[in-house]
């Protein structure tokens, strides 16, 4: 009998910056590492999971800290089931650093993405980290941006302000949302936005190291026959190509099937399972 599941993989990689700021969460674990692969996880479509990368801001203090403390309390609320409310998350983020006066200022953006019943997902995102989706709903597969950036240029967008042809300076991509250890800070809890996966497609999750070198129209097709792993070396491969500079973040999940040749799972193997 063919059973479907989801695969997640991911990375979270320095590039040129001189520090790590970026921190990925898969599996309950918060990983900060550069540029290792993290081992493939498995769940069941009956499992709930929770899934979701932070990018520190690099002009505010102990950004390295803020982006690992933001996916603690994100795990934390998730495993105990408590609702993912980002006014709750800013409140707890505030609190945290709140005895350590030289964190104060310490800013993070955050993109989760949860599961908690058949094939629909969750996300939700505060900044400019985004959400893509690889379809097979058309002719061809393509991948597309699912959310929008919180940021004044978007803004500008919105209200139809950009000029066509005009290059804007980088004060434009200022974050008008983001996580701020600050008691006075305010951030606006976000709708979710549900998507429900076919066979073979997929939830991408990364940082603008990722989106501002590489334009989603750039990524190699997800083909059912690659693995998520050798997808994210061709990944990497491409950003290396362009001299990425900015940290670098990105979570792949796939929903996949025994049925398939990549890969095939006995029954006992199916859960949180890693290779």
């Amino acid at each position: 009998m063919k059973k479907t599941f989801f695969e997640i993989q991911g990375f979270t990689w320095k590039a040129r910056a001189p520090h790590q700021q970026d921190a990925i969460l898969i599996d309950n674990k918060v990983i900060q590492h550069n540029g290792l692969i993290t081992k493939r996880c498995v769940y069941d479509t009956e499992q709930e999971w929770c899934a979701a990368i932070a990018d520190g801001v690099s002009q505010s203090p102990k950004a390295a800290q803020a982006s690992k403390k933001i996916l603690q309390l994100t795990s934390t609320a998730f495993k105990n089931s408590i609702p993912i409310n980002f006014e709750y998350i800013q409140n707890q983020f505030s609190l945290a650093f709140s005895s350590d006066h030289q964190s104060m200022g310490a800013s993070t953006t955050l993109a989760l993405i949860h599961h908690t019943q058949s094939n629909f997902l969750s996300i939700k995102h505060l900044g400019n980290s985004r959400a893509y989706l690889y379809s097979l709903a058309q002719k061809f597969p393509r991948w597309f941006c699912l959310t929008r950036d919180h940021t004044h240029l978007e803004e500008l967008r919105e209200k139809g302000e950009l000029k066509s042809g005009q290059n804007y300076a980088s004060i434009y991509n200022i974050l008008t949302e983001f996580f701020c250890a600050d008691s006075s800070h305010l951030v606006n809890d976000q709708n979710y936005l549900e998507e429900y996966l076919t066979e073979n497609e997929a939830i991408v999750l990364c940082s603008d190291g990722v989106h501002d070198i590489l334009e989603c129209h750039e990524w190699p097709l997800l083909n059912p026959t690659i693995s998520i792993k050798d997808w994210l070396k061709q990944i990497k491969i491409k950003l290396e190509h362009c001299k990425a500079y900015d940290n670098v973040s990105i979570i792949v999940i796939r929903l996949k099937s025994t049925g398939q040749q990549n890969p095939t799972l006995s029954n006992n193997e199916l859960g949180n399972y890693s290779s």
